[in-house]
């Protein structure tokens, strides 16, 4: 079965309110949250009925989608309150959970979910901060907008940073970049964090033209085994 019809089987038997703005309500609130941003990160996915759907196998899914899920989409989608937070995370755990008791094998199997959203919030002040900075220096660059001869839309992973430079390696553009920051949001980048942005290359050098949201990068070794 694909995610979405785990997913909507789950829904079935376990009903939960949503909310009109939701693209797959039959999900209920929580699991339709899941399921639009699992979409974002690029799980495969088809046109159904008029609304994308998820057919990705469970398999499929790893940390970094549950990282993209906690720090940026949430925030993104105007879900700060704790407690709300807390049960749209209780409802994604009792997803997981179920898929267990029906020993169905998810990309989550062998990791702590309780840890790892722990890992994940604790993450989270620092992400929202640099998204904020990295929207500033957007704003910064657009007020006296330099010549751009190409742009990049991409979600980029930094994979070096010196001095007040980062090099970044998109998703869909593999080649390193080189992109010139503040001080400031330097010093709240860390490797492997990923950062969606639009930047343009002026010929020179490249520049920061809007940016979305920040998150990490969460490695299968730093997750926490479930049984460790």
């Amino acid at each position: 079965m694909t995610l979405y019809e785990l997913m909507n089987e789950y829904a079935t038997e376990n009903p939960t309110p949503s909310n009109k703005e939701d693209l797959t309500p039959e999900l209920g609130r929580s699991l339709s949250l899941l399921h639009s941003s699992l979409i974002e990160c690029d799980l495969a996915s088809e046109e159904q009925g008029g609304t994308s759907r998820l057919i990705a196998d469970s398999c499929d899914i790893e940390p970094s989608h549950l990282s993209h899920f906690i720090v940026a989409y949430l925030p993104l989608n105007s879900i700060t309150k704790k407690t709300e937070i807390n049960h749209v995370l209780f409802e994604i755990y009792s997803f997981f959970n179920w898929l267990d008791k029906k020993k169905i094998a998810h990309g989550f199997s062998n990791t702590n979910i309780s840890q790892l959203v722990k890992q994940l919030c604790a993450k989270l002040e620092r992400c929202l901060k640099l998204s904020q900075l990295l929207d500033s220096e957007s704003s910064r660059v657009l007020k006296d907008p330099p010549v751009i001869q190409n742009t990049l839309n991409d979600v980029f992973l930094v994979q070096k940073i010196k001095g007040n430079f980062v090099s970044l390696k998109g998703r869909y553009h593999e080649k390193l970049l080189q992109l010139r920051l503040p001080p400031d949001t330097i010093k709240l980048i860390q490797l492997d964090d990923y950062l969606d942005l639009i930047v343009g290359d002026t010929s020179e050098k490249w520049v920061l033209l809007e940016a979305g949201q920040a998150y990490p990068k969460i490695k299968s070794n730093e997750s926490l085994k479930r049984f460790s």
